[in-house]
């Protein structure tokens, strides 16, 4: 079964409510273009939730499994071997329920697809001519050609009157990219800050590990309990360790530098469209440009996510 295939599976068995590009019932010729808009932006979220999970779910066994490592070869708790062996299989099924989902996949080409069919619904809604197959980014003809082959094969035409996009496509964008980008600032810095506590509290504790082993280990073994104390700071240094391994390998997943910059791009994308718009009206050379410059910007997206795979940190 190829990827058009499963796309067309996965619109059948989907129960989720979509959500279709505009509020009124589309003429016939756009049924079909919001009808798989709705699937694949759906479908694309579903599998974003899905693949969010995975990446928590490795980063989560991968600390579990150095931190029950340390404890078996610090504090000599031999049981915890076992531990290790029960999180490194949980590792390798995590991965391989990820693999058989296909949700890394299916999140980004489902969301391509997606931006791709806004762009031709809202071409042909203007009644502009051009199809959207000839402004496709050469990256998703060639590198994902199943969606090519899809917009390919709807029917051609244009509407049956021209109507104004500015409201529905073009300032509908712009406040999301700019409701967006705000959300995504907040999740950053909390993710920054996340990140920036761990480091220093490692970083404070590796100090005190190294006070503690250049002037405090002779008089600690005076007392008899100077192994215990190394055994313990070595511990706090490899959880620390652990736990910044989980900020590295899932909150760095998320990519949410590149995404914040992709939303002040879109943002500012539709802020020109708008100001031409009103300054030109609503042009076929405004329209297609800016169809254009979506499907390249979702086009780079692809191209940073696509290196986002659920992957084992050890």
């Amino acid at each position: 079964m190829n990827e058009k295939q499963i796309f067309y599976r996965d619109m059948k068995e989907c129960r989720i409510p979509p959500v279709h590009i505009a509020d009124a019932e589309p003429e016939e010729a756009l049924r079909e273009t919001d009808e798989l808009y709705a699937a694949a932006d759906t479908l694309s979220l579903m599998n974003a939730e899905r693949h969010r999970r995975v990446l928590l779910a490795l980063s989560a066994a991968a600390t579990a499994l150095t931190f029950a490592f340390l404890l078996y070869d610090e504090a000599e708790m031999h049981g915890l071997i076992l531990a290790c062996g029960v999180m490194l299989v949980s590792l390798f099924l995590i991965r391989r329920a990820s693999d058989r989902l296909d949700c890394h996949r299916k999140y980004l080409q489902y969301r391509v697809l997606a931006e791709c069919l806004r762009c031709r619904y809202f071409l042909f809604y203007a009644g502009i001519k051009t199809p959207v197959t000839e402004i496709l980014p050469w990256t998703v003809r060639k590198g994902i050609p199943w969606i090519a082959e899809m917009l390919s094969s709807l029917p051609e035409g244009t509407a049956s009157e021209m109507r104004p996009v500015l409201d529905a496509w073009v300032r509908a964008q712009k406040a999301y990219h700019e409701e967006a980008l705000v959300k995504t600032q907040i999740k950053s810095r909390r993710d920054d800050r996340i990140a920036k506590t761990v480091r220093a509290v490692t970083a404070m504790v590796y100090i005190a590990a190294l006070v503690y082993e250049l002037f405090l280990y002779g008089h600690a073994g005076a007392a008899g309990n100077a192994d215990a104390i190394r055994a313990f700071l070595k511990i706090l240094l490899g959880t620390m360790s652990a736990f910044a391994l989980f900020t590295s390998s899932y909150y760095g997943k998320m990519s949410l530098s590149h995404v914040i910059d992709d939303h002040k791009r879109m943002a500012a994308l539709f802020e020109k469209a708008e100001q031409d718009i009103r300054r030109e009206g609503e042009s076929e050379e405004i329209l297609v440009f800016l169809a254009r410059e979506c499907m390249n910007e979702n086009s780079a997206w692809y191209a940073y996510q696509s290196k986002n795979s659920a992957d084992i940190s050890i």
